[in-house]
């Protein structure tokens, strides 16, 4: 019996330090992704490039055997996904955590929760599906 190729998995949002770096960092210690194909995108270029620094780094320090690439296109990382994380900031940036008269929630501020699509449809399936 053949072992199933390791999975296609893309992180939007990745150049958050908040959202990404926790998502990033699940991925690549996981010895059920070990080997796997994984995308960062994020429209900001700049922490983008950051944190595909560190998946490189993470990558050769803990030997999870990933092929990284990043893009700020998602549609160029999408196709033959096999999961999907979306992590990402809704609403400006500048009025969260400040005082503005106005509800977290209306601000859209108010959840940070990363939700995932694809074969599986919560993080828990994402670690032992493969």
């Amino acid at each position: 019996m053949t072992q199933p190729s390791p999975p296609k998995i893309v992180l939007i949002g990745a150049g958050s330090a908040v959202f990404g770096l926790s998502a990033l960092a699940t991925v690549i210690r996981s010895q059920r992704l070990r080997g796997s194909e994984v995308w960062l995108v994020d429209i900001n270029e700049p922490g983008l490039e950051t944190m595909t620094q560190l998946a490189e780094l993470m990558n050769r320090t803990w030997g999870s055997e990933m092929r990284i690439s990043s893009t700020t296109q998602r549609r160029e990382a999408l196709p033959n996904a096999d999961f999907v994380v979306v992590s990402v900031q809704v609403g400006p940036r500048k009025k969260c955590g400040k005082k503005t008269g106005a509800s977290r929630s209306s601000t859209g501020c108010g959840s940070h929760t990363p939700k995932t699509a694809g074969p599986a449809l919560s993080p828990t399936p994402l670690a032992t599906s493969r």
